[in-house]
């Protein structure tokens, strides 16, 4: 059977995507199906690191065969609708954004921080170069520190030969989770930096490094906010990831906090961080993550087995990692496709000088707000001191209608409370007035802050409109 969707089905499809170098963290249905083209080794490198270059996905598709079963084809004319919507060379747009409460669980998809939000954009795609300006204006919630007006999602970007050098304000997911991630995800907005990454994942000519197969990395070096103690801290991350075997992709991450107001930030205290100097005088934070991914196929059922382990290497030792382990699978037909992940997550460790768990993950002897940014936790998004179980379930049309469902049974183990919550979530997106409509329902069995009046149900709602 020959899939062929309509024109006006592909264009209703690849709304979410933009002209841009990447693919960014805003569409959970578009990873999805980089994910299922990824199991079956159409696309050939790893795919576990966000944002993802288009350059990659561009060339593997080209070589693309026809696909053995339906659903590889509806993911492989998903990803090609959204590729030709991003070779646009101009895209500009606006985002509506509104919620009766922010969402305190973040995943991978968009984020609702705020009570409502108007956004704007213009985006522009050159041979050499790409540019995005945008304007967020934000109701916050009461007593927020933050700033009404913020550039989050914007960026300038060159590339040289196989390298792409850009100033941006980007959201960044490092690792292979599907409800969240233990050292870099969207939990929290993102930190302007200058970032340095490989454009093209193809495997080294090298003898030494041919083993690795295709392989990308990132690095970032920014600033934090005003309002953190102290003030202006420095960000470092670094990310390698690798794909040495069709069924398996690696993952190595690194980020330090370091430097800031009344600390050293000259370029001693900077090589000190990188060498992870550990004195009396050490004045950063760092953290690791090591990820891996097997693709197989078991009872003629296509599955990804994932992990994400992460440590503190420097500063206060934890007992063990903080863990993440989850399987990932996927069917269909023509039509639509359906997703299913399982995945647990553990940040409530111990440190080795305490006699208790708790107030350990995330937490650094440098700096007071820990690895934080206004408030959220950079890596995961349920926080310090959980383990959860969640289970998330996808099912997209051609057409545009998606659903997702997720449930979660947590424990939230902070020293103020010891909450044991269920979630339900559920979201519905469909085309809307030549735009992308997204509604979005939780409902919890208790309120997992009572401290801060959460309600036991919130709503939100985005509309997306680009020309």
């Amino acid at each position: 059977m020959t899939f062929k969707p309509s024109l006006l089905s592909a264009l209703l499809f690849a709304l979410p995507a933009a002209a841009a170098p990447w693919v960014d963290t805003t569409d959970n249905y578009l990873r999805q199906s980089l994910q299922t083209l990824a199991h079956a080794g159409v696309l050939t490198g790893p795919v576990n690191s966000w944002p993802l270059m288009w350059k990659n996905v561009a060339v593997d598709l080209a070589s693309a065969e026809e696909q053995p079963t339906e659903e590889l084809r509806f993911a492989l004319a998903h990803v090609r609708a959204a590729l030709n919507t991003n070779q646009a060379g101009y895209t500009a747009g606006i985002k509506l954004k509104a919620s009766t409460n922010p969402s305190l669980y973040q995943s991978f998809g968009e984020s609702y921080f705020d009570k409502a939000g108007a956004t704007v954009f213009k985006e522009y795609l050159g041979d050499n170069w790409a540019a995005k300006t945008q304007l967020n204006y934000r109701k916050l919630e009461d007593g927020s520190n933050e700033q009404e007006l913020t550039y989050d999602g914007s960026y300038l970007a060159f590339i040289a030969g196989n390298w792409v050098l850009a100033l941006d304000q980007q959201p960044l997911w490092w690792g292979p989770g599907q409800q969240t991630a233990l050292l870099v995800s969207n939990n929290a907005r993102p930190i302007p930096s200058l970032r340095l990454s490989r454009h093209s994942w193809q495997a080294s000519d090298n003898l030494l490094f041919s083993w690795l197969g295709p392989w990308s990395f990132t690095a970032f070096i920014g600033q934090g906010e005003h309002s953190s103690t102290p003030r202006q801290i420095k960000h470092f991350g670094a990310r390698f990831s690798a794909r040495p075997l069709p069924q398996l992709e690696l993952g190595l991450s690194r980020v330090s906090q370091w430097g800031g107001d009344g600390l050293d930030s000259g370029l001693g205290a900077f090589g000190d961080m990188l060498l992870l100097n550990d004195d009396d005088n050490s004045n950063a934070d760092n953290l690791a993550a090591l990820d891996l991914i097997w693709h197989t196929t078991l009872f003629n059922r296509p599955y990804s087995f994932y992990t994400e382990l992460a440590d503190d290497n420097s500063g206060s030792k934890l007992s063990k990692p903080l863990q993440l382990y989850g399987v990932r699978t996927f069917f269909g037909n023509a039509a639509a496709v359906h997703t299913l992940n399982l995945e647990w997550s553990d940040s409530y460790i111990r440190c080795e000088e305490q006699l208790a768990a708790g107030n350990c993950a995330y937490e650094g002897e440098s700096y007071p707000q820990g690895y934080r940014r206004y408030g959220r936790i950079i890596g995961s998004g349920y926080g310090a001191d959980a383990r959860v179980l969640s289970a998330g379930y996808r099912y997209q049309t051609f057409d545009g209608y998606s659903w997702a469902l997720s449930v979660l049974r947590g424990e939230f183990l902070a020293a103020a409370s010891d909450i044991k919550n269920w979630q339900l979530r559920l979201e519905y997106r469909q085309p809307l007035l030549k735009g992308l409509l997204s509604v979005e329902g939780r409902v919890f069995d208790k309120s997992p802050q009572p401290e801060l009046r959460i309600k036991r149900g919130s709503l939100a709602v985005t509309w997306e409109y680009r020309f």
